[in-house]
């Protein structure tokens, strides 16, 4: 029975130290309030670009590190919105931060920057 106790106690351990999240390490803001309202309305895109441009701002501000793609979604939705050169500035920034991300947001970038051509060439 201590052997089983001690595997339990052990395995508890080892849960709890996982549990730590990658909102504990990045500064998420209102990500998840603001994503889920935009899923139950996605009338709500401005409210959430709005709510991720701040989140970034706040955590440049302080220094901290903006969580993986948060950049990238918000470089996605100003691109929706038709503002491609705002789009290419958050696709870098993302790039910059997560290089990993690079051959993906050069896509996007891209993307963006033909959107921005023919916008122009309209």
């Amino acid at each position: 029975m201590k052997s089983k106790s001690t595997s339990l106690l052990a395995a508890m351990v080892v849960l709890t130290g996982c549990a730590t999240t990658a909102h504990d390490k990045y500064n998420w803001g209102d990500y998840d309030p603001s994503l889920y309202g935009y899923y139950k309305s996605p009338a709500k895109v401005g409210e959430l670009t709005a709510a991720l441009e701040e989140t970034i701002k706040a955590a440049d501000a302080h220094n901290q590190p903006v969580a993986p793609g948060l950049r990238a979604e918000y470089g996605y939705l100003l691109l929706q919105q038709g503002k491609a050169p705002e789009a290419v500035s958050a696709f870098r920034a993302e790039e910059k931060q997560w290089p990993e991300s690079k051959v993906f947001m050069d896509h996007m970038i891209q993307v963006a920057e033909h959107s921005g051509s023919q916008a122009k060439g309209s």
